[in-house]
């Protein structure tokens, strides 16, 4: 099993069997989610233009790989990595650098930690388009990573062969500052989402929790100076070498170690290129294990990451497998107003759920097919716990006496065949709008 990816897999995939209510925050704020000291991760917000995202002209993680619609995932293997021994008679000492990364002085490795965590800063900044493969030999299970962000919008791809689960995971998420969706290939499955929606918290969560697995195998080496080198563009680059984990790399890393604790460590080689602010562009790494029982094997970690203009992610063709909805509210908050604005028709009696905030005000069905151009009116009567929605379409309704205000986070959303579809707004109260007049 590959162990940080199928991780990942076991965590993405239950927050998704949980994604059946609107909610979530509207933040476009890069997630910033670093490992604790026992090895979970935390997410914050780090301010930035938007989110987090991968490719630049489409969202297969590979030019090798073509995922289909379809039930059965299309991961391609990828060869078994190979650590090249590092060139240091070919490179020039580390004296030549302008200036060093963080955790590196007078030429020597001084502080993994530091480094590591300049590394996460860079690629939440923005800008990035990482790609990783994590790969055991004599055992089932590849998996392959892939995050962009180019400061605009956020696309993640995961993928595992016969992995975690003992099934094959084939998972993208998307979002961007509207729009957000998740696509498990394996299932069929598609979650749109317009505003504050689960489908939005759910990508978000995915994005900050996959940024912890780079992190992990950048500070569990203990890594050394080898030299220096610029590249043909004119980026000056730190090469760094290890043939042993730190001592507590156990603390640093996803799951605990680069190894289980019935495994021993029998050799460790690995390279890694970072550039003067500490980003980290190559990294390769192979770990030969021998456990308590079984035979020895090795893992191989590669990954690289290439620099994304802003803007320069597509929005993925999956997200239109679902009806698009966009959510407003009129009348003093008392109206919510929901548009079809393109995707399939909303089959006649589909239920329809009013609510927000991971709460639920109640359900509402159309006796019609929702088309493009269609129109949803949804108000509410009664209060507190005993509110009724009621939905017209396409006619504005005359409010009655007893209609209550919207507040807070407040949608539509509804699920049919494999697709589920949210929309939602969000409404400002007095303390928002305060906020919002003292941020700087």
């Amino acid at each position: 099993m590959d162990r940080s990816i199928g991780t990942l897999v076991v965590v993405a995939l239950v927050v998704l069997s949980g994604c059946t209510m609107i909610g979530g925050d509207t933040s476009t704020a890069t997630p910033d989610a670093t490992p604790t000291a026992d090895g979970t991760a935390t997410a914050t917000e780090t301010v930035a233009s938007t989110p987090t995202p991968w490719s630049t002209a489409t969202e297969e993680p590979t030019p090798t790989e073509t995922p289909a619609a379809t039930g059965t995932p299309t991961a391609t293997p990828t060869p078994t990595a190979t650590v090249e021994p590092t060139p240091v008679g070919d490179l020039d000492p580390v004296s030549e650098l302008s200036s060093l990364p963080p955790g590196v002085e007078g030429g020597s490795v001084t502080n993994v930690t530091a480094l590591a965590q300049a590394n996460q800063r860079q690629l939440l900044t923005g800008g990035t388009d990482l790609t990783m493969t994590i790969e055991n030999s004599s055992r089932e299970g590849t998996g392959h990573l892939r995050i962009a962000n180019d400061t605009e919008s956020s696309l993640v791809h995961l993928t595992e062969a016969e992995g975690a689960l003992g099934t094959s995971t084939d998972l993208s998420t998307y979002y961007d500052a509207e729009e957000s969706g998740v696509y498990n290939r394996s299932s069929g499955e598609v979650i749109y989402g317009h505003g504050p929606t689960t489908s939005r918290f759910t990508a978000r969560f995915v994005t900050g929790l996959v940024y912890v697995v780079p992190q992990a195998y950048a500070s569990a080496p203990d890594w050394e100076t080898a030299g220096s080198y610029t590249t043909d563009a004119g980026e000056e680059r730190l090469v760094l070498q290890a043939d042993s984990v730190r001592e507590d790399a156990g603390d640093q890393s996803l799951g605990g170690d680069v190894s289980d604790d019935d495994e021993e460590i029998r050799s460790v080689e690995a390279r890694m290129e970072v550039t003067a602010d500490g980003l980290v562009r190559e990294l390769s790494l192979a770990v030969e294990l021998d456990p308590a029982s079984g035979e020895s094997y090795t893992q191989t970690v590669s990954y690289t990451v290439a620099d994304l203009g802003a803007g320069a992610l597509d929005r993925p063709d999956w997200l239109s497998d679902a009806p698009q909805l966009r959510a407003s509210t009129t009348a003093d908050d008392e109206l919510l107003v929901v548009e079809h604005t393109g995707g399939p028709t909303i089959e006649a009696g589909t239920n329809l759920t009013v609510g927000g905030g991971f709460s639920s005000i109640g359900n509402v069905s159309a006796d019609q097919p929702i088309t493009e151009g269609d129109t949803l009116y949804v108000h509410a009567t009664g209060e507190s716990f005993d509110r009724t929605p009621h939905l017209s379409v396409n006619e504005r309704p005359t409010l009655p006496e007893n209609v209550t205000a919207f507040s807070g986070q407040i949608g539509l959303s509804g699920t049919q065949g494999n697709t589920q579809f949210e929309a939602a707004v969000e409404i400002a109260s007095d303390a928002t709008e305060a906020a919002a007049l003292v941020r700087p």
